[in-house]
């Protein structure tokens, strides 16, 4: 099985797993943690979340196009491989801020906890749960600065979250460009082992298309 093909199986599963609660919803059932995501007009979040999720998006995947030159040289690839990256980045952004900011937040808001506490556990949650299969190969290179940058991520979500008046809005906006842009090369990137795009493999896949 190839990097692609194990990347493709990855997010393919990942997306299906998480596209679970939403197709209840969609097909008329209620889920009280997936109602008003924040994007009704009557509950928007205030400008300044918009405008903090903004320069989030702009930071992190100029931080993740420098730390990782492949997803900046396969900015321009059209394919199926990168129509899957977006369907998992739309069906991740939504579903994870619902777990990672609403469920987990009010949760620990709901025992009497600082909001401090509330966010340094939504952001090392968010870390760990994106970097646990690498951390179970034993791939210390690539799990140690995912965990880390994904943490700080997660911390400036569940930042946005707060003074967006826990409107997820502009945290699920945040997440889903953010997603489209980088993946799936930061997963094949993880999966491969390789921070720069193969040449030869690349002529391969020119070929294919």
């Amino acid at each position: 099985m190839t990097d692609r093909s194990k990347t493709a199986l990855i997010l393919g599963t990942a997306t299906l797993i998480m596209f679970s609660p939403l197709a209840i919803v969609l097909v008329g059932y209620s889920i009280p943690m997936f109602q008003n995501l924040g994007f009704e007009r009557e509950s928007i979040a205030p400008p300044l979340a918009w405008i903090l999720a903004a320069i989030l998006v702009t930071v992190y995947v100029f931080y993740t196009m420098k730390a990782i030159p492949l997803v900046l040289e396969k900015q321009n690839e059209i394919s199926l491989f990168k129509l899957l990256g977006i369907l998992s980045a739309v069906v991740g952004g939504i579903v994870e801020e619902v777990f990672f900011r609403r469920w987990i937040m009010d949760m620990i808001m709901s025992g009497g906890f600082a909001l401090t506490f509330q966010v340094i556990i939504s952001g090392i949650a968010f870390g760990l749960a994106h970097s646990s299969w690498l951390l179970a190969k034993r791939d210390f290179k690539f799990a140690i600065p995912a965990i880390l940058s994904t943490s700080v991520l997660g911390i400036f979500l569940a930042i946005i979250y707060l003074l967006g008046g826990r409107n997820l809005g502009p945290c699920i906006f945040a997440h889903v460009v953010i997603n489209i842009i980088i993946e799936p090369w930061l997963m094949l990137s993880a999966v491969s082992g390789k921070r720069h795009v193969d040449l030869r493999l690349q002529r391969h896949n020119d070929g294919d298309r």
